[in-house]
């Protein structure tokens, strides 16, 4: 009897064993630095998170095209290929959970080391903010980036104007942290952004009569991510179709203190980031997803000196993907937390 309890209770460790291993981690690379970053934590206790973002893909699809025409005697129809892959089971209470998780631990690390934080209804009555919007949590929202949702943290507020008012971003430097970190008494200002992507677009030459896209599967914490979709008002077009625009999305903590009055750059800033994207594995099987079609072409003869082709080709492929909505959710929560736990050590000290 004594034997057989403890294969049961042997069997049952194993069990959970396994079980706590089949979700892991790929290889962790940090990337940190910024101007005197060693000096952020120098001065003000006090510190205040103007951002906190967590954005989430849960749609993807891409689209080649190969335009009617010819040359010679030989004619060819347009041919059109479209590949899309999207997320069917997530579970909204498990994301919203794990994302005020992740916020919380965020503060904690700072109150644990004597920091003050300093509050939403605070920081709106600075000159830096006048003429935004506020956002509070919790809340789960789709934003305008095709197939992006966003998730805001239970007892988080931030600040924010539309995508489009940042668009100088990509002209110069952005002066919002160290400009509240005036106006807020030298406080130090904190920006993180969780960028979780499950899609990659494959490359091809496209060479040939033949409209080809490729979809992969591969859930991570991306380092950088563009999201391309129609042409709105708001968005960057993009270099290579100026009928669609271009967002740049990216993982990064920073930190900022304080502002040089002699130009206005900070006295200090640490940027975090990761060298390349932190897999999540265990959750989603990886995959790929293809589309392709072929143009049909008709060569004039002597025998028959006039052709034309009637109609367009067009191909579609569409996969759905049903995952454990928990554990996709603490996937997110790991990813997270170790590139956040690294940066806010490297700034407090372990």
């Amino acid at each position: 009897m004594k034997t057989k309890l403890q294969f049961l209770l042997f069997a049952a460790f194993l069990f959970s064993l396994t079980t706590t291993q089949a979700q892991t981690l790929g290889e962790f690379k940090p990337l940190d630095g910024g101007y005197k970053a060693k000096n952020v934590t120098d001065g003000s206790k006090k510190m205040y998170v103007a951002s906190f973002t967590i954005n989430f893909e849960i749609y993807k699809e891409a689209v080649d095209e190969k335009k009617a025409g010819g040359f010679g005697r030989t004619v060819k129809n347009a041919a059109k290929a479209k590949a899309a892959v999207g997320l069917l089971t997530l579970d909204k209470e498990a994301i919203q959970a794990k994302a005020d998780q992740l916020y919380s631990e965020f503060i904690a690390d700072f109150k644990n080391k004597g920091y003050e934080i300093i509050s939403s209804e605070e920081a709106g009555k600075t000159d830096t903010y006048k003429g935004w919007e506020k956002a509070v949590g919790p809340a789960i929202y789709e934003t305008d980036m095709t197939g992006i949702i966003a998730v805001i943290p239970t007892g988080y507020a931030y600040y924010y104007k539309d995508r489009n008012a940042f668009s100088s971003k990509l002209g110069g430097f952005d002066k919002t942290a160290q400009n509240l970190s005036q106006d807020l008494d030298d406080a130090l200002i904190a920006d993180a952004s969780l960028l979780y992507i499950f899609s990659a677009e494959g490359n091809d030459w496209n060479i040939g009569n033949q409209a080809k896209v490729k979809l992969f599967v591969n859930y991570r914490l991306a380092n950088l991510y563009t999201i391309t979709d129609e042409k709105t008002s708001s968005g960057i077009t993009s270099m290579f179709d100026k009928s669609k625009q271009a967002v740049g999305l990216s993982s990064y903590v920073n930190f900022t203190r304080g502002k040089l009055k002699i130009g206005g750059s900070p006295e200090s800033i640490y940027s975090g980031g990761i060298k390349s994207d932190l897999e999540i594995e265990g959750v989603l099987e990886k995959d790929k997803i293809t589309a392709y079609s072929t143009q049909t072409q008709a060569t004039a003869t002597l025998l028959n000196p006039i052709v034309s082709i009637r109609g367009d080709n067009y191909s579609e492929t569409t996969k759905w993907l049903e995952p454990d909505g928990k554990k996709y959710a603490e996937g997110m929560y790991l990813a997270g937390r170790k590139f956040l736990e690294y940066h806010t050590s490297n700034v407090l000290g372990k």
